[in-house]
């Protein structure tokens, strides 16, 4: 597990018609980290329907958040794909941020 803290840059939610036909959706949320200094850009999912409408509500773009994600590799004709999988997000005492 990792984790990582940064500023939500944007937030985007995408569908995935697999093979067989049925549809997926994901939201992709860009962070940009603070602590390092070095201001890295890093994209993050949240996968499955249940996941995103349990956590949509609780992000904004502009907002502080502390991200414990895991990585998630997969191989493909030789070549091999990462993705950053969201665990848990939460957010930090925001100005215009009510929880």
């Amino acid at each position: 597990m990792y984790k990582i803290r940064g500023t939500i840059k944007n937030i985007n939610t995408e569908e995935i018609t697999s093979k067989s036909g049925d549809i997926y959706k994901k939201m992709l949320i860009t962070v940009e980290e603070l602590d390092t200094g070095f201001h890295h850009t890093h994209q993050f999912e949240i996968f499955g329907e249940d996941n995103i409408k349990k956590n949509k509500d609780n992000i904004r773009e502009g907002w502080i958040c502390e991200i414990d994600f895991y990585i998630k590799s997969n191989e493909w004709k030789g070549k091999y794909f990462n993705s950053l999988n969201i665990k848990s997000i939460k957010v930090e005492n925001n100005l215009d941020n009510p929880f």
